[in-house]
């Protein structure tokens, strides 16, 4: 294991080939000379270091598929021996790997098609809590003046929705609403 890291932008240039070319963070940081908790800690606190580690990846990842489309699509040469001696070659080619391109490519053709069945069937129930809408609610019921621009962006659609809605289906002889008292919740 490496000693306490200390970085430099030699050892940097080091890790970040190495993780482009398609090498684990643990060969990354042996080709660095670096721990393996330090670079997740500069990972976590440098934004520059997270930046160019992320690109690392998107390229190892180019890197790799390329590899995994000739080796599917190609095929690689393989000696052949005989008696000891190599005698010749012969092309293998990786099903596994072309099927994985053609399913990431084409899932719709290729993919399998999974049909889970449930086999004990019983109704759920999902309560969700809306806290910002509930939080309107209750300072309207203390009779609070609220400020339309304090209220979420998504709350403001709903009840300008609401308002077009309502005056779609009120008939327009009375224009003033009519109030609604509202009633104090009781504690159970």
């Amino acid at each position: 294991m490496p000693a306490p890291s200390t970085r430099s932008a030699e050892a940097d240039d080091k890790f970040f080939t190495a993780l482009e070319n398609g090498h684990a963070v643990r060969a990354a940081c042996l080709a660095a000379d670096y721990a393996r908790r330090c670079v997740y800690r500069w990972r976590k606190s440098d934004a520059a270091f997270a930046a160019r580690w992320a690109k690392a990846l998107t390229m190892a990842g180019e890197l790799l598929e390329e590899e995994a489309d000739r080796r599917g699509r190609d095929g690689t040469d393989v000696p052949v021996f005989h008696r000891g001696e190599v005698c010749g070659s012969k092309r293998m080619y990786s099903d596994g790997l072309l099927l994985a391109r053609l399913k990431a490519i084409k899932p719709e053709q290729y993919r399998e098609k999974v049909v889970m069945q449930a086999s004990d069937l019983r109704p759920i129930t999902v309560v969700l809590r809306d806290f910002s809408l509930e939080d309107l609610v209750c300072r309207l019921a203390r009779g609070e003046t609220v400020d339309m621009t304090t209220i979420p962006a998504r709350i403001r659609a709903l009840l300008e929705r609401a308002e077009d809605d309502a005056a779609h289906t009120k008939p327009h002889t009375n224009p003033q609403p009519t109030p609604v008292p509202l009633v104090p919740l009781q504690a159970r």
